[in-house]
């Protein structure tokens, strides 16, 4: 006959398989939260070095292809390897959303004021979407609206124990003047410096999130 086991112990492993779930969750998380936006920045790269050996800096088809791509590569990222339960249980509109709407309204305001017949306009655009700042402060808005949008919320429910988006946008935001100047001086060297920060913008998330949950595990 299988022993009972006693109401105090029950609860204490209650709570011990609450306490593993939120940390494996938000590890689990920072992890892959490290590797869509290492899968994003390599697509990246791999657009500029085609930009820079066919000298397509210049084409708007290019850039517009390139973007529609990425908004395809997005989704199937999620898709194929899914968030933990916290972000999870959001609807797949509510995810893309956070993430596609700064780049659509960017990328519209940038590319209407360059087909713009306004030469100040024009010039406007061009500056907005010079070296990798445009894209690169597009990643950052939708990093800090999927914060507010979902992070915060999961955050103060208890569900998860940091919140690596707004570590790595604010991280962003505050090196953008960095990316603004790197891409005036070459385009180029812009756009990579904007991959190296966002990747190091990631990586500190990632890092920051992985061992807020191991001490908290730990009890510190």
């Amino acid at each position: 006959m299988s022993e009972s086991v006693p109401p105090l112990e029950g609860i204490k492993v209650a709570e011990l398989a609450i306490k593993l779930r939120k940390y494996f969750d938000t590890v689990y998380g920072a992890h892959i939260f490290l590797a869509i936006g290492t899968v994003i920045a390599s697509y990246w790269m791999i657009i500029f070095a085609t930009a820079t050996v066919f000298s397509l800096y210049e084409s708007l088809t290019f850039w517009l292809g390139a973007l529609i791509l990425m908004w395809v590569l997005i989704p199937f990222s999620i898709r194929l390897v899914p968030y933990p339960s916290p972000i999870k249980t959001a609807s797949i509109v509510k995810k893309l959303s956070a993430w596609v709407l700064p780049f659509i309204i960017l990328y519209t305001a940038s590319i209407s004021l360059i087909l713009s017949k306004d030469p100040l306009l024009t010039d406007m655009g061009k500056t907005l979407n010079m070296g990798g700042a445009g894209w690169y402060l597009a990643v950052t808005l939708g990093l800090l609206l999927n914060h507010f949008v979902r992070e915060r919320q999961a955050y103060n429910k208890g569900q998860i124990l940091a919140k690596p988006f707004l570590i790595s946008g604010v991280f962003m935001l505050a090196t953008s003047p960095a990316v603004y100047y790197f891409g005036h001086l070459d385009i180029g060297a812009g756009n990579i410096l904007a991959v190296g920060l966002t990747l190091l913008g990631y990586g500190i998330a990632a890092f920051i999130s992985i061992r807020k949950a191991y001490r908290w595990l730990q009890g510190e």
